[in-house]
C-alpha cells in the first residue's frame, strides 16, 4: 500500500519539471525552418561575445540592412552599399560581398531543404516565457562539432531568442517585429 502514495508523489514531483514540447523536436525545428523562409521583414538584434552589436532589418524577398555602431550596409539582391558614420552611400565594385554570408548565418539549423536529421543532434530544452509568451526551446548540435545553437520558437514556429556559440565566437539574437511594414530602399 505504501508503493502507490510514494509513485503518485514521484509522478506529481516529476510533473513540476515537464517538458511540454511538440512530440517531435526535430519536427518542431524544421516546422520553424519552414516558417522563417515565409517572413515578410523581421528586426533582428544581434549581440556578439566581443561587446559589438549589429541590427539587421529584413525585407523580403533579399533586402538586409545592417546597421553596425559607426558604420551601415544595405544588400538589395546582388547590390551592396555601405557607409561609414558621417558619409554617403558607396556601391561595392564586387556585388554584394556579405549576401552569402548573412544568408548562411540567417537560415537557422540550416536551409529547409537539407534534412535536419543530417545536421543537427537536438535535444528539446522545454518551455519559458520570453517577453510575456510562451516559447518552446530547443538545443541543437552540429553534427560536425564545429558550433551549437539554442533556439527558442514562438507559437508560429519563428524565432524569439537564438544563441550561436562556436569555438571562436557566441552570438545572442533577439527577433522582433515580424511581418510588419518594412521597407528597404536603395541609396
Amino acid at each position: 500500500m505504501q508503493t502507490i502514495p510514494v509513485l503518485l508523489a514521484a509522478l506529481a514531483l516529476s510533473g513540476q519539471n515537464a517538458v511540454v514540447a511538440g512530440p517531435d523536436s526535430y519536427a518542431d525545428v524544421s516546422a520553424m525552418r519552414t516558417a522563417f523562409t515565409h517572413v515578410r521583414s523581421v528586426v533582428a538584434t544581434e549581440r556578439f561575445n566581443t561587446g559589438q552589436t549589429v541590427v539587421i532589418k529584413y525585407a523580403a524577398p533579399n533586402r538586409f540592412h545592417i546597421m553596425l555602431r559607426r558604420s551601415e550596409i544595405l544588400l538589395a539582391g546582388d547590390v551592396e552599399y555601405s557607409k561609414q558614420s558621417g558619409t554617403l552611400w558607396k556601391r561595392a565594385r564586387d556585388g554584394a560581398e556579405h549576401q552569402m554570408l548573412l544568408m548562411a548565418a540567417w537560415q537557422l539549423a540550416g536551409p529547409p531543404e537539407l534534412d535536419i536529421h543530417q545536421l543537427f543532434l537536438i535535444s528539446s530544452l522545454g518551455t519559458k516565457n520570453v517577453a510575456g509568451a510562451l516559447v518552446r526551446g530547443y538545443w541543437l548540435l552540429d553534427t560536425a562539432g564545429a558550433y551549437e545553437e539554442t533556439l527558442w520558437i514562438n507559437g508560429d514556429n519563428l524565432p524569439v531568442a537564438v544563441r550561436i556559440s562556436s569555438s571562436e565566437q557566441t552570438i545572442s539574437i533577439h527577433y522582433t517585429n515580424y511581418n510588419a511594414s518594412a521597407m528597404i530602399a536603395r541609396p
